[in-house]
């Protein structure tokens, strides 16, 4: 099992969990209570087990932009982006966050349980381009700072000016010696923000530790179970679950990443002919009047006919619910539309969303400012 450059900390608070190898944890207080610090105030996670890949070399624009179906070589330096891993039939082999440091210089941010197959995925696409691929997940540490006060957490550790810092930029900065970035992104659909130290890792975590003690005394601590609770209220969509390789975009609701009139990318031929075709199922989310859905449970309509299945389900701490992400059959994916959930022996009666679960006038990084 692998440890983060913080798992010192996390073995003396929290309960530890595996995931994708790591050891990790899963809550320090309770789900609940973290998640709802998250919506009102600020947490924390340790995020150092995702993945970290430089792609940097002359080539590197020109790399990207057939690696992903993003334009990559048109973001300007500083910018975070979101964007999809593809193989030759169109699906996801993974979503990620790309850095734009300058032309032809990016790090590629990956979900953990891919970090291997995609640094193998980049690797042997990058044989033919001038391009220098390097993993530094071990070498480095990522903590995200989540929630509407999660500035004011942040801005006493930090040497930058947070004030000027917009969402989906970052900035990169040293203090006391370490090279640091700073992003205003994440995983929790609040405003806030993902720091990478670069120079703090598994080998030498005395720097990552103190910055995460640091942290910890103006912000709640979050485990594994809060994140999750989290990313499903705001509808992000989950590697394993959500996306995999035999997903498309266009049906798992992410059409707004993929660029068609892009000359050429991995990818590209098959969405084309996916294109023309009818969607016959699409990304979408239900809440439930009672009980809590859990992935696998079948959706189905009012004749008692499946018409979609969950893919993540909980129990929402905000809206008081049983909240999920699903797969619909698209007659059926309106807002609002009535249907059912079976929950082992019974039904229980949902309606269908767009995620996310809350009203974004309260909660959420779009939310009134007062």
């Amino acid at each position: 099992m692998k440890e983060t450059p913080l798992y010192q900390y996390h073995r003396e608070k929290s309960r530890i969990t595996e995931f994708a190898g790591f050891e990790m944890p899963l809550w320090y207080t309770s789900i609940s209570e973290e998640h709802l610090a998250v919506r009102n105030r600020v947490g924390i996670f340790d995020i150092s087990h995702m993945g970290r890949i430089l792609l940097n070399g002359p080539d590197s624009d020109e790399f990207l932009d057939h690696l992903i179906p993003t334009r990559a070589a048109l973001q300007p330096p500083g910018k975070s982006f979101y964007t999809l891993l593809l193989n030759e039939r169109g699906g996801i082999e993974d979503d990620l966050i790309v850095l734009k440091n300058a032309a032809n210089d990016y790090l590629l941010v990956v979900n953990a349980v891919n970090t291997s197959k995609d640094l193998e995925h980049v690797t042997r696409r990058a044989k033919e381009y001038r391009v220098g691929v390097s993993g530094i997940t071990s070498q480095s540490t990522m903590i995200a700072i989540q929630g509407p006060e999660a500035k004011r957490a942040l801005k006493e550790a930090v040497s930058v000016n947070l004030e000027e810092l917009k969402r989906f930029r970052f900035l990169p900065y040293t203090t006391s010696g370490h090279r640091c970035l700073i992003s205003r992104t994440g995983y929790t659909g609040e405003d806030g923000f993902e720091m990478i130290i670069l120079d703090s890792g598994v080998e030498t975590p005395h720097f990552a530790l103190k910055t995460w003690n640091d942290l910890a005394g103006r912000a709640m601590p979050c485990g594994l179970g809060a994140r999750d609770s989290l990313r499903i209220e705001a509808g992000y969509p989950l590697y394993g679950q959500e996306l995999d390789e035999n997903t498309n975009p266009f049906e798992a609701d992410l059409s707004w990443v993929v660029a068609m009139d892009k000359p050429d990318f991995v990818g590209r031929s098959a969405l084309e002919e996916i294109s023309r075709q009818k969607e016959s199922r699409i990304r979408r989310g239900v809440v439930l009047s009672e009980k809590v859905p859990r992935p696998g449970f079948e959706i189905l309509n009012g004749s008692g006919e499946q018409v979609g299945r969950v893919t993540s389900g909980t129990f929402s701490p905000l809206i008081r619910r049983g909240i999920a992400l699903c797969y619909l059959a698209i007659d059926y994916s309106e807002p609002r539309t009535p249907v059912e959930v079976k929950v082992r022996d019974s039904t229980a009666p949902a309606e269908v969303t767009r995620p996310p679960f809350y009203d974004e006038s309260r909660y959420g990084w779009k939310r009134e400012r007062e």
